[in-house]
């Protein structure tokens, strides 16, 4: 009898101690739309948001690959992942917002564009005029930018020096209110002045090329949230390992099966 209850006890403190998943969770509050790219979320062309209503679609087959947490998707400049959008995604008017992906480099200038040294898209509303996290080359030093309308704000100074190639990083721009910011591998690289509020002309988006190029290299991780994230927040989601649910599942279906056999 001591015995059948020990072991379930064993059982849950071992999950939690073996399990990256139990204390290195995404912050979900605010969350907009979640690409992961993993195994299971891509089919027949279609990439599902697994946290809102913006699936996307595969343009000329970017290639499933090793990425950061689980799968990711790798581009070669010209193939992408269309989201047609839905309202969520409309930012015009609004004064917050937070993008986030994890990227590898396949060069030390990832870009495929239509003006030599730019523009390298990894997500973005850039052909709906809205804002985008890139590459551009012609930035000496600030290569990795964030830029948001209106006025592109951002362009040409707002930036982190470009990636060693083959390596991951991580990249988030924040909008917030009348600031913006950046932030490379969880830690503030650049902040500005932002005189908004935001403007879009729709709510499509684009991940790994829009109209002006697009980014040579792999892309992991895609996240948008309606709010600025604190510098807190932005740290969490760096060190994240996946979803708070995906843990809670793996748990359940275990505990689970240990109930019947017990």
């Amino acid at each position: 009898m001591l015995l059948r209850k020990l072991i379930p006890i064993l059982f849950i403190v071992s999950f939690f101690l073996a399990n990256p998943l139990a204390d290195a969770q995404l912050p979900v509050d605010g969350v907009v739309s979640y690409w992961p790219f993993d195994d299971g979320t891509i089919v027949g062309g279609k990439v599902e948001d697994v946290l809102g209503n913006n699936d996307g679609e595969l343009k000329d087959n970017p290639k499933s690959v090793a990425g950061k947490v689980g799968k990711a998707l790798e581009f070669n400049g010209t193939n992408s992942v269309h989201i047609p959008g839905t309202a969520s995604l409309e930012f015009a008017g609004e004064k917050e917002m937070s993008v986030a992906a994890w990227v590898n480099a396949d060069s030390d200038s990832p870009v495929k564009g239509v003006v030599a040294g730019c523009c390298g898209t990894i997500v973005a509303q850039r052909d709906v005029n809205g804002w985008a996290l890139r590459f551009d080359g012609r930035n000496a030093g600030q290569e990795m930018e964030f830029i948001v309308q209106p006025g592109w704000q951002g362009d040409g100074g707002f930036g982190a020096p470009t990636f060693d190639k083959g390596k991951w990083h991580h990249l988030v721009g924040v909008v917030a209110d009348k600031e913006m910011f950046l932030y490379v591998d969880g830690k503030l690289e650049k902040e500005q002045n932002y005189n908004g509020p935001m403007s879009t002309g729709g709510s499509e988006m684009e991940i790994g090329h829009a109209g002006d190029g697009g980014f040579v290299g792999i892309i992991d991780e895609v996240l948008i949230y309606n709010k600025a994230l604190s510098a807190n927040e932005v740290k969490q989601v760096f060190e994240a390992k996946g979803l708070p649910v995906q843990a809670q599942g793996k748990l359940a279906t275990r505990w689970g099966d240990i109930k019947t056999s017990f």
